[in-house]
C-alpha cells in the first residue's frame, strides 16, 4: 500500500473522486454539505455491484495477461453487458454518487463513526462508482487478474431517453495506489467529453488519461482522439509523476479543455518535461 505522500500525489493528479479528498462538498445549488452521512434517500437507492466472476484455469500467476484473452473472461464480460445496461432506476441516477458510495460503504443510514470517516477518505473503501446523472464510470473487480492490486474493469455508462448504454472503457486495469481511477467530463463545442484517469503508483508512478465521447447514432461511448503522434492520433496520453512538482495532464480545467498542458516522459535515466498545445483539433 502507497504511503500518505503518494496516496496524496495521486489523488490531487488524477483528479479523484473530489467529494473524496476533503471532508465538504458543494450540491448544484451551492449549499455546503457533509458527505459523510448515509441518507435514507440514497440507501433506497442504492444498488450492488455488478460482479465479474469466472473461472481462474491453471495459470500459476494471476499477472499472466494470458487471463485477459480467456474465453470464460470474455463471455463473463459479454454477459455482464445486459446487466449494466439494465441499471435504469431513476432514483439511482439522480442521486449524487458521493452519497450512494457513502451509503454503500456504511450499509445503513446515519453518519458515519470518526473510524468510519477515516477509513472512508483513507483508502479503506475501493470507489467504483463515478459520474453524474446522465454519464456513469462503474469500476467492476476482475476476479481473476492481478487481484493482489485491485484488478478491475471500467464500464462507461450511458443514460438516454430511459435507456443505459454500457460500454467497457478499461481491460484489466490494476495499480499500486488506492482508488486509482478518476472520471471528469469537459465540452468541446456541443460534443461531450468523458476522460478516465488511470494511476499505476509504486515506486516510479504514472498516469494515462483516456478520453471518450459519445457516438449519437449508437449511443454507445467511442474513443475521442485528442492527442497527434507519428502515425496517426490516439485518445490516450501518459506521463511519469513527480512527487516534488505540480501535476502533469491538467487537461480538463472547469468544464473546458486547456489550451495547453505539460506532461513528463521518461528519457533513459532522467525525465524530461514537454508541453502539448490545442491546434483546434488535436494537440501536439
Amino acid at each position: 500500500m502507497p504511503g500518505p505522500l503518494m496516496r496524496a500525489a495521486i489523488c490531487s493528479t488524477l483528479l479523484l473522486v473530489i467529494a473524496f479528498c476533503f471532508s465538504e462538498t458543494t450540491d448544484s445549488f451551492g449549499q455546503r454539505r457533509s458527505p459523510f452521512v448515509c441518507k435514507q434517500t440514497a440507501l433506497d437507492a442504492l444498488k450492488p455491484m455488478p460482479e465479474l466472476i469466472y473461472g481462474c484455469g491453471d495459470v500459476p500467476n494471476d499477472w499472466d495477461e494470458k487471463i485477459l484473452e480467456f474465453s470464460a473472461r470474455r463471455e463473463a464480460i459479454k454477459n455482464l453487458m445486459p446487466q449494466l445496461a439494465a441499471l435504469t432506476n431513476a432514483a439511482w441516477w439522480t442521486t449524487n454518487v458521493v452519497d450512494l458510495n457513502v451509503c454503500d460503504f456504511k450499509h445503513e443510514s446515519g453518519p458515519l463513526t470518526e473510524e468510519q470517516r477515516r477509513g472512508f477518505a483513507d483508502g479503506e473503501y475501493a470507489f467504483w462508482l463515478f459520474g453524474n446523472d446522465r454519464i456513469r464510470l462503474v469500476l467492476i473487480p476482475d476476479s481473476c487478474y492481478q487481484t493482489q492490486y485491485g484488478g478491475s474493469n471500467a464500464f462507461l455508462l450511458y443514460r438516454n431517453g430511459g435507456k443505459v448504454f454500457a460500454t467497457q472503457v478499461l481491460d484489466g486495469h490494476f495499480s499500486r495506489a488506492d482508488n486509482s481511477v478518476g472520471l471528469a467530463f469537459a465540452k468541446l463545442k456541443s460534443e461531450d467529453i468523458i476522460e478516465i484517469s488511470a494511476g499505476t503508483g509504486g515506486l516510479n508512478p504514472s498516469v494515462t488519461n483516456y478520453y471518450f465521447t459519445i457516438d449519437p447514432q449508437t449511443n454507445h461511448a467511442v474513443p475521442k482522439k485528442l492527442f497527434h503522434e507519428t502515425g496517426g492520433s490516439t485518445n490516450k496520453i501518459s506521463s511519469a509523476l513527480l512527487l516534488s512538482a505540480a501535476g502533469p495532464l491538467k487537461i480538463v480545467r472547469g468544464n473546458t479543455l486547456a489550451a495547453n498542458f505539460f506532461i513528463y516522459r521518461n528519457n533513459g535515466s532522467k525525465l524530461s518535461r514537454k508541453v502539448l498545445r490545442w491546434n483546434g483539433n488535436v494537440y501536439r
